[in-house]
Order: C-alpha cells, then sequence, then structure tokens
C-alpha cells in the first residue's frame, strides 16, 4: 500500500515538474522574432497601425517598422526580465518604446513619443502554408 502510495505521488510530481519546465520554456526571446500587425489607436493620424519585423542576429533582437509604407529601423532592442526596451525616431519625434509578451500571438506595451505615453498591440502574422 504505502508503495503504491508513493508512486502515484512520484508520478504526481514528476508530472508538475514537467508542466512547470513547460510553462517556463513558454516566452522565449525567439517567440518574439517575426512579422507583427501593431495598433495604436491613441497615436496621431497615420501612425496609428502598420508592421514590425523583429529579427534576430546572433543574441541581439532588432526590428524594422512599417508605418504608412516608410521604414524605420531600429538596431537593438533590449530584453529585461520579462519587458523589452527600445528607442527610435519617427519623423524627427523620439519615441521610447517599452512591450511584453502576453501570449504567443500578442505583444502589449507603451510608446513614449516626447510625454505622449500611447498604448500599443502587437498581434503576430501568421502565414497559412497552403497544401501541394
Amino acid at each position: 500500500m504505502m508503495k503504491t502510495n508513493m508512486g502515484k505521488v512520484f508520478t504526481t510530481l514528476l508530472c508538475m515538474m514537467m508542466c512547470l519546465s513547460l510553462y517556463a520554456q513558454g516566452f522565449t526571446p525567439d517567440m518574439v522574432v517575426g512579422l507583427w500587425n501593431f495598433s495604436a489607436p491613441n497615436a496621431p493620424y497615420g501612425y496609428q497601425e502598420g508592421t514590425c519585423q523583429i529579427k534576430k542576429t546572433g543574441e541581439n533582437l532588432s526590428a524594422v517598422f512599417t508605418i504608412s509604407g516608410t521604414e524605420m529601423t531600429v538596431k537593438e532592442i533590449k530584453k529585461e526580465s520579462n519587458t523589452y526596451k527600445c528607442n527610435f525616431y519617427v519623423d524627427g519625434t523620439y519615441v521610447s518604446l517599452i512591450f511584453k509578451q502576453e501570449d504567443k500571438k500578442q505583444l502589449v506595451g507603451k510608446a513614449n513619443a516626447e510625454g505622449m505615453v500611447i498604448p500599443i498591440t502587437f498581434t503576430k502574422i501568421i502565414k497559412a502554408v497552403q497544401a501541394r
């Protein structure tokens, strides 16, 4: 009887450890890599939506934002704990962006454009694979 209970306890603990390790692996820096649509409804007209291509080169993250057909390059995105930070210029305005990963398909954050704080949401663009 004691041996059966110990087996159940061991099995339960093993399952819990596996679940925790899978959860811990849930958000890796590689998951932010990819193409994202972004939405910032409170931003000035013309800057409310666009795309962001986040790339990984070695250990560094960078991005290319496309807003109203204009591309802006962000040379470095820094990861601190569970947040990402970067700075860049949009038409001469200095923008500081802080965001974090909500889940595999969404990033949320705030852009500070010279004192104007603008909520921003990124949604991952999943390209459909066509059957051949």
